[in-house]
Protein backbone atom coordinates (compact mmCIF):
# COMPACT_ATOMS: atom_id res chain seq x y z
CA UNK A 1 0.00 0.00 0.00
CA UNK A 2 2.97 2.12 0.70
CA UNK A 3 4.59 2.26 -2.85
CA UNK A 4 1.10 3.74 -3.89
CA UNK A 5 1.75 6.99 -2.34
CA UNK A 6 5.78 7.00 -3.08
CA UNK A 7 6.35 9.41 -6.22
CA UNK A 8 7.44 7.32 -9.26
CA UNK A 9 11.00 8.84 -9.80
CA UNK A 10 10.49 8.22 -13.80
CA UNK A 11 7.44 10.78 -13.55
CA UNK A 12 8.98 14.23 -13.70
CA UNK A 13 6.11 17.21 -13.10
CA UNK A 14 7.37 18.64 -16.43
CA UNK A 15 6.65 15.96 -18.39
CA UNK A 16 3.04 16.24 -16.99
CA UNK A 17 1.87 19.99 -17.40
CA UNK A 18 2.20 22.54 -20.20
CA UNK A 19 5.76 23.26 -20.66
CA UNK A 20 6.84 26.98 -19.96
CA UNK A 21 8.83 28.77 -22.42
CA UNK A 22 9.95 32.32 -22.74
CA UNK A 23 6.85 32.90 -25.51
CA UNK A 24 4.29 31.71 -23.11
CA UNK A 25 2.88 34.83 -20.55
CA UNK A 26 1.66 32.84 -17.85
CA UNK A 27 4.04 30.65 -15.62
CA UNK A 28 3.59 26.37 -15.10
CA UNK A 29 0.57 25.61 -12.71
CA UNK A 30 0.12 22.53 -10.92
CA UNK A 31 -3.27 20.68 -9.78
CA UNK A 32 -3.98 20.30 -6.47
CA UNK A 33 -7.31 18.62 -5.22
CA UNK A 34 -9.19 19.45 -1.79
CA UNK A 35 -11.63 17.17 -0.73
CA UNK A 36 -13.66 17.70 2.42
CA UNK A 37 -15.70 14.71 3.46
CA UNK A 38 -17.37 14.80 7.25
CA UNK A 39 -20.60 16.10 8.58
CA UNK A 40 -22.38 18.82 6.91
CA UNK A 41 -21.85 21.71 9.57
CA UNK A 42 -17.83 20.53 9.74
CA UNK A 43 -17.77 21.02 5.55
CA UNK A 44 -19.51 24.01 5.92
CA UNK A 45 -17.36 25.51 8.57
CA UNK A 46 -13.94 24.54 7.29
CA UNK A 47 -14.93 25.84 3.65
CA UNK A 48 -15.95 29.08 5.82
CA UNK A 49 -11.89 28.97 7.81
CA UNK A 50 -10.43 28.76 4.17
CA UNK A 51 -12.21 31.93 2.78
CA UNK A 52 -11.58 33.62 5.97
CA UNK A 53 -7.64 33.09 5.49
CA UNK A 54 -8.22 34.01 1.31
CA UNK A 55 -7.51 30.43 0.51
CA UNK A 56 -10.41 29.78 -1.12
CA UNK A 57 -13.88 31.36 -2.59
CA UNK A 58 -17.02 29.56 -1.46
CA UNK A 59 -18.22 29.31 -5.15
CA UNK A 60 -14.62 27.28 -5.88
CA UNK A 61 -16.28 23.95 -4.13
CA UNK A 62 -18.26 21.88 -5.44
CA UNK A 63 -21.73 21.77 -3.74
CA UNK A 64 -21.94 19.72 -0.81
CA UNK A 65 -23.43 16.26 -1.28
CA UNK A 66 -24.56 12.95 0.39
CA UNK A 67 -21.43 10.09 0.36
CA UNK A 68 -24.30 7.15 1.08
CA UNK A 69 -23.10 6.73 4.61
CA UNK A 70 -25.63 8.17 7.43
CA UNK A 71 -24.55 11.92 8.07
CA UNK A 72 -21.55 11.99 5.86
CA UNK A 73 -21.13 14.63 2.96
CA UNK A 74 -18.33 15.67 0.56
CA UNK A 75 -17.34 18.28 -1.46
CA UNK A 76 -13.99 19.16 -3.40
CA UNK A 77 -12.58 21.95 -5.19
CA UNK A 78 -9.15 21.94 -7.57
CA UNK A 79 -6.37 24.48 -6.83
CA UNK A 80 -3.56 25.58 -9.49
CA UNK A 81 -0.78 26.31 -7.81
CA UNK A 82 2.19 27.97 -10.06
CA UNK A 83 5.71 26.57 -10.53
CA UNK A 84 7.16 29.65 -8.15
CA UNK A 85 4.68 28.46 -5.15
CA UNK A 86 5.70 25.37 -5.55
CA UNK A 87 9.40 25.78 -5.36
CA UNK A 88 9.22 27.31 -2.17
Amino acid sequence: MDSEFRPNPETNPEDITPSNNPQESFPKKYPVQHILRGSRKGIINTMHSLYAVGYAEISEWSPVQPTGLPGEFITMMTKYITRAACSK
